[in-house]
């Protein structure tokens, strides 16, 4: 039986995430957009409060702000945040770079 959000645990949690955000970077990719995830669910501290981080590497431009929309119909109720690289001062590229990963490598 499913627990309802509210009621997983850390592990449960992080399970759900890993199969919704790779869900979501599918779909992202299907509309010509790259994105990567950073922060606690890459770095494998995902929990009970933490967000998903994705990092958007290229996208069509005319897709820019339509991104944060698809990912919220594929995330539900799990928060999250978009970054876009392009947007990231050239100084503080490499510290959100660094440690991004792919969806497919989230375990």
């Amino acid at each position: 039986m499913n627990e309802p959000p509210e009621m997983e645990g850390s592990a449960s949690r992080r399970r759900r995430a890993i199969q919704l955000v790779r869900q979501a970077v599918d779909d992202l990719r299907s509309m010509g957009v790259e994105a990567r995830i950073f922060g606690s669910l890459a770095a494998g501290t995902f929990g009970d409060r933490s967000d998903v981080d994705f990092l958007v590497v290229s996208c069509p431009r005319e897709l820019k702000y339509t991104i944060e929309g698809r990912v919220e119909d594929r995330l539900g109720d799990l928060p999250f945040d978009v970054v876009y690289l392009d947007e990231i001062p050239p100084d503080r590229v490499e510290r959100f770079t660094r440690h991004a990963v792919e969806a497919s490598r989230l375990s």
